[in-house]
């Protein structure tokens, strides 16, 4: 009943805030809760945006090879083409490999989907520039949070 739901509510409120806080983003959602549901959503949010500034034309998610597997499921199924971006032998994302796929692709470039850390446990040190190169091609970033307990008190992806 409503009545005994304000608990839970300001629950919510409060962890949605300490999340905004340790990520530095300004919301989060704390819907759907399973990992591969909320990439699924997150992609879904990505698709819903181009759609919104006319730009349906966006179909290619790039998922390094790193990545967990879900990630490039969760693309195919929210309709985009996958694009498997390379990893260096420490890990990272390849951004030379990233940089010539998303020259290729052009304007086509939906989204990049990032673990961060990753997979690996590695944190990118070619990060920002990761994202730079996907937003000067048009492309939004998603990043999986699913290691996000490696970063707390190091480091915020928000900023």
């Amino acid at each position: 009943p409503r009545s005994t739901a304000q608990g839970y509510y300001e629950m919510a409120r409060r962890l949605e805030a300490d999340l905004c806080e340790i990520t530095g983003f300004a919301a989060v959602s704390l819907q759907p809760n399973s990992g591969a549901a909320g990439e699924y959503a997150g992609l879904l949010a990505i698709r819903g945006y181009n759609e919104s500034r006319g730009d349906a034309g966006r179909n290619v998610c790039f998922v390094p090879t790193s990545a967990h597997g879900t990630n490039a499921a969760s693309a195919a199924m929210a309709g985009f083409q996958v694009v498997a971006i390379n990893t260096t032998p420490a890990g990272e994302v390849d951004l030379a490999d990233l940089r010539a796929k998303a020259e290729k692709h052009g304007n086509k470039v939906a989204a990049l989907m990032v673990t961060y850390p990753s997979t690996f446990g590695v944190f990118e040190t070619g990060i920002r520039e990761a994202c730079d190169i996907v937003h000067a091609a048009g492309g939004q970033v998603y990043m999986d949070g699913a290691n996000m307990n490696a970063q707390v008190g190091l480091t915020s992806p928000g900023f």
